[in-house]
């Protein structure tokens, strides 16, 4: 059926995907959509031996067209089946390597999906990556020009509100500074500042909240809260920070291997993950199968928490103002030299409880090609408050993050009757410097 010129202006044609772009019917789509998707996957290639020369390159090229076997493939995406309406802010939530920023890049275009389709009612804005689009040897204010245009901004339109985008950013005094001299927090204001400046109907966040102080994530909170009420714009955001989604988000979709799992109310999406993530206090939790964004030398392999008694035995469960350990297994395909492992606590709600690391007590360790070490950790007498926690792990050296997994084992602490937090339940957590030892084997 034809469509008037008046009639583009008003309700602009979906752009759908499908390996390739087409264009799809406004008449069929669904009453105030911003977002559907149907049968969206992704699917990588996955190297064997690695081709050294272009012979061997030519022969595995050949062999992979002639012989594509599912097991070659990895699908960081599978079946994603959704809809998204205009003006609702919906959070993204699930594990490292669960699909979370492959969804926003296959939606923004960056990549195209391997089936399924897409179709976006309206303009895109994103902040998938801190810093994309942004060149270190520019200053900040060509920065605010290239990254603008980088993410579809019209030059006019970046005049017209460079004033409120360096006014949020908060680095003023710093506009005329090679970006490269700025501070990861700092490019993020100015990363994240454009991106929510931009004239789009969808906004694309990514991790923006990793980084930042807690005045900033405040900030940036609020501006995604104005851009829905007062813009009507649809927000998809996508943060480890539960805390965040429980506030922002009305709707939250949990993913796990690629898949959408659970669509929910947010409040609901977040006690699903913290309770579901990993299994229950003084079991081991094997970790070799739990994905990751790249393969490196080190890695996790297994994690346990277990409550101590006044004797220092192992108990089943963990008590408010008592005493546990973290026991962690490490494996490396190469030899790793001072190494560091960190342990972080985090509540239900995703708020940090405790944070500890070998490093803080002078511990580095080595970890030879095929071997294998145990790092224990003794938390004493730690004030947590009642309820449930999740753990989460990073493995690095002084040049490099090896290791990083997040919520992998869940674990419930008893209250105690003597303890301040159960006389006063609002209490904050505790302190994030707790007492603590660490043993290596």
């Amino acid at each position: 059926m034809p469509t008037s010129s008046s009639a583009l202006l008003t309700a602009p044609a979906p752009v759908s995907a499908r390996g390739t772009s087409t264009v799809a019917s406004v008449i069929a789509a669904p009453a105030a959509p911003a977002l559907s998707l149907r049968g969206v996957g992704k699917s990588y290639h996955v190297a064997g031996k690695q081709s050294t020369t272009l012979a061997e390159h030519v022969a595995d090229w050949v062999g992979r067209a002639r012989t594509s076997s599912e097991a070659d493939r990895f699908w960081a995406l599978r079946d994603v089946t959704c809809e998204i309406g205009k003006g609702e802010i919906v959070g993204l939530v699930g594990r490292n390597g669960a699909g979370k920023s492959t969804l926003l890049k296959v939606i923004t275009g960056v990549t195209t999906p391997s089936t399924g389709e897409i179709d976006v009612y309206g303009r895109i804005g994103s902040l998938l990556e801190v810093g994309t689009g942004f060149h270190p040897e520019l200053t900040g204010r060509e920065n605010v020009f290239l990254n603008g245009a980088f993410i579809g901004m019209r030059r006019a339109e970046i005049r017209q509100r460079f004033d409120e985008i360096v006014e949020f950013s908060g680095v003023e005094a710093f506009l005329d500074m090679p970006i490269k001299r700025y501070s990861s927090g700092m490019a993020v204001r100015l990363a994240f500042a454009v991106a929510a400046h931009l004239d789009a109907d969808i906004l694309l966040v990514d991790e923006v909240l990793a980084v930042g102080d807690q005045a900033f994530q405040d900030k940036c909170l609020g501006k995604m809260r104005e851009v829905r009420q007062r813009e009507g714009r649809t927000v998809l955001f996508v943060s480890h920070n539960l805390a965040a989604v429980a506030s922002l988000c009305t709707r939250a979709l949990l993913l796990q291997s690629g898949r959408v799992i659970a669509d929910a109310s947010a409040a609901d999406i977040c006690r699903m993950y913290a309770a579901g993530v990993a299994s229950t206090t003084s079991e081991e939790v094997d970790l070799t199968g739990v994905p990751r964004i790249k393969r490196s030398p080190a890695r996790f392999t297994a994690v346990r928490v277990n409550g101590l008694d006044a004797s220092g035995a192992a108990t089943d469960g963990v008590v408010s103002g008592g005493s546990f350990e973290i026991t962690l297994t490490i494996a490396a395909d190469q030899r790793v030299s001072r190494a560091v492992a960190g342990v972080e606590i985090v509540d239900e709600r995703g708020r940090p409880a405790a944070g500890v690391s070998t490093d803080s007590r002078d511990v580095w360790f080595d970890v030879e090609a095929g071997g294998e070490r145990r790092i224990t950790l003794t938390l004493r007498d730690l004030e947590l408050r009642a309820g449930a926690y999740t753990v989460g792990l990073t493995l690095r050296t002084m040049a490099e993050v090896l290791d990083e997994v997040d919520a992998v084992v869940r674990f419930e602490v008893e209250a105690r009757p003597a303890t301040p937090y159960e006389r006063w339940p609002g209490w904050p957590q505790a302190a994030y410097g707790p007492r603590y030892e660490v043993s290596v084997r």
